[in-house]
C-alpha cells in the first residue's frame, strides 16, 4: 500500500514552505519518527517527520522549491507491521507536533495524477477572494485586484507566488477587468552556470532558507511602513554604573547580565506612556489596534541571519528574569532550537549593533508593529556639563516608526522618555515588580 505524506495545514496564514533540505531519498527505508525534511515557513524553521514505515518513493519537491500546504511532500511504499494502527499520522517538529487540520488516513488520500501534486478541493465560491493579510497588503502595494488573479494556494488561496507573474508581465489592476490573468511562474535552471563578471568569476549564493524569509520580510516592511527614524543621545553614565554594580549580584544567580534587560525595561515604561508605538496597523479592516500587553522582540544574529526572538510580558518580569529569558532566547536561535512560538507575537522590537559600533543607525521596522528600537555603542564622549567639558559614556538611540501611525512629536516624546531611564536609571525601579 502505497501513503501519500501531505504538508500539514499550519495555521495562522501560512500556505506554503520552502523545502530548505531533504533527509531522505527514494529507495530509502524509512522508521516511524524518522526526520523526512527540513522546511521554512515564514514563521519558523521546522523538521517535518514520518507517520508511518515504510520505502520513498518518490519525492515531489526540490531543495529550494515552495511546497504548497495540504498537497503531497513524498510518497511512501507502506512497511505492515503488526498491531499498527494505519488509521493515525503525525507530523512533527524539532521540539513538538505541529498542529494540523489534515492528518488523514492514506484511504482518504486523493490520488495523485501525472506526477503532480494533487490540487486542494474548493469547498465552494466565496465573493472575497482568499488570501493571507501579508498578500492583500502587497496587492494592493502593487495595484493588483485580487478578485482578478487565479489563486494556486488550497482552496484557491491567492499567494505571493500568484502575484509576482502578474507584476512580471507589467498588468496593472485596471488591465485585469477583462479576466482573469494566470501567468505561469519561471522555471529556475536545475544546474545554473555560474556567474562570470567583467572582473572574473561570481559566487552565486542562492536566496533560501532564512535569508530569503528576511529579505521577503524586510522588503514587505519597507513597501508598506511609512518610514521616519529619530536619533537622540542618552547620557549613559549612570546606567554603566548600576550595571557594573548588579552584575556581581547576577553573576552569583547564573546569570550574565548586559545593558539590554535595562533598556527592555525602560522600553516597556516609555510605552505604557506613549502606547501608539505598541500598536499594530490592521490595513483590511481600516483599524490601529493598540496592544496593552508587552512582548518584546530582541533582534539576534545567528548562523543563517537575524532572527527576533520574544520576551513575552517583559512587563511582568523582574530585570535579572528579563536577563535569564534573553540569554536562553539568544542561545535556542543559535543553536537552531527556538520553537515556532518563541518567534512570533512580539509588540515592540529592539535591535543593538552592541560593540559593533556605528554612531547610529535606521532600523526597519518589524512588520506589522509600527516602531522599532535601535541602540547603539556606549562609548567615553566629551560633553558640556556645567559649563566645563567632562568624559561621559554617551549612547544613540535610534527610533524607527510607521508615520501612517505615529506622528513625529509622539515618537519624539517616546525617546526623550526613553532617554530619561536610560540616564537615571534608578527611576525603573518605580516601575519593575
Amino acid at each position: 500500500m502505497t501513503y501519500q505524506f501531505i504538508l500539514p495545514d499550519i495555521g495562522e496564514g501560512v500556505v506554503e514552505a520552502e523545502v530548505l533540505k531533504w533527509l531522505v531519498q527514494p529507495g530509502q527505508d524509512v522508521a516511524e519518527d524518522q526526520p523526512l525534511a527540513e522546511v521554512m515557513t515564514d514563521k519558523a524553521t521546522v523538521t517535518l517527520r514520518s507517520p508511518r514505515r515504510g520505502k520513498v518513493l518518490r519525492l515531489y519537491w526540490q531543495e529550494g522549491d515552495l511546497a504548497k500546504v495540504n498537497q503531497p511532500m513524498l510518497e511512501l511504499q507502506l512497511t505492515c507491521v503488526a498491531g499498527t494502527a494505519m488509521g493515525k499520522s503525525k507530523v512533527g517538529t524539532t521540539d513538538a507536533l505541529l498542529p494540523t487540520r489534515s492528518q488523514l488516513s492514506p484511504t482518504d488520500r486523493s490520488p495523485v495524477e501525472d506526477g503532480e501534486p494533487a490540487a486542494a478541493q474548493s469547498s465552494g465560491q466565496s465573493s472575497k477572494p482568499l488570501a493571507a493579510p501579508a498578500v492583500r497588503a502587497l496587492a494592493r502595494q502593487r495595484g493588483i485586484d485580487l478578485a482578478r488573479v487565479q489563486g494556486s494556494g488550497p482552496g484557491g488561496r491567492v499567494t505571493k507566488a500568484d502575484l509576482g507573474p502578474v507584476e512580471r508581465a507589467g498588468v496593472p489592476a485596471r488591465a485585469l477587468e477583462s479576466g482573469v490573468v494566470q501567468a505561469p511562474l519561471p522555471e529556475p535552471a536545475e544546474h545554473p552556470e555560474p556567474a562570470v563578471g567583467h572582473e572574473g568569476p561570481v559566487e552565486v549564493i542562492p536566496l533560501r532558507g532564512l535569508r530569503r524569509t528576511i529579505a521577503e520580510k524586510m522588503a514587505a516592511s519597507t513597501r508598506t511602513a511609512a518610514h521616519f527614524t529619530f536619533v537622540e543621545q542618552a547620557d549613559a553614565t549612570e546606567l554603566v554604573r548600576l550595571k557594573e554594580r548588579m552584575a556581581e549580584v547576577a553573576k552569583k544567580q547564573g546569570v550574565r547580565l548586559t545593558y539590554l534587560p535595562f533598556i527592555v525595561k525602560a522600553a516597556v515604561a516609555a510605552l505604557k506612556q506613549h502606547p501608539m508605538l505598541n500598536a499594530t496597523l490592521d490595513e483590511e479592516r481600516a483599524e490601529i489596534q493598540v496592544r496593552r500587553w508587552y512582548n518584546i522582540g530582541i533582534a539576534s544574529k545567528t548562523p543563517g541571519g537575524l532572527m527576533v526572538p520574544v520576551v513575552r510580558n517583559a512587563d511582568q518580569r523582574s530585570l535579572i528574569e528579563v536577563a535569564r529569558e534573553i540569554e536562553r532566547l539568544s542561545e535556542a536561535t543559535k543553536t537552531g532550537k527556538a520553537r515556532p512560538d518563541e518567534l512570533q507575537g512580539s509588540t515592540f522590537t529592539i535591535t543593538s549593533l552592541g560593540a559593533a559600533g556605528g554612531l547610529f543607525a535606521t532600523p526597519i521596522i518589524n512588520h506589522p508593529e509600527v516602531a522599532i528600537l535601535g541602540i547603539h555603542r556606549i562609548r567615553p564622549t566629551p560633553v558640556v556639563r556645567d559649563g566645563q567639558v567632562v568624559a561621559r559614556d554617551v549612547m544613540h538611540v535610534s527610533i524607527s516608526f510607521d508615520h501612517r501611525v505615529v506622528d513625529g512629536d509622539v515618537a519624539a516624546a517616546f525617546a526623550y522618555t526613553l532617554v530619561a531611564y536610560i540616564e537615571d536609571p534608578t527611576l525603573l525601579f518605580m516601575e519593575m515588580i
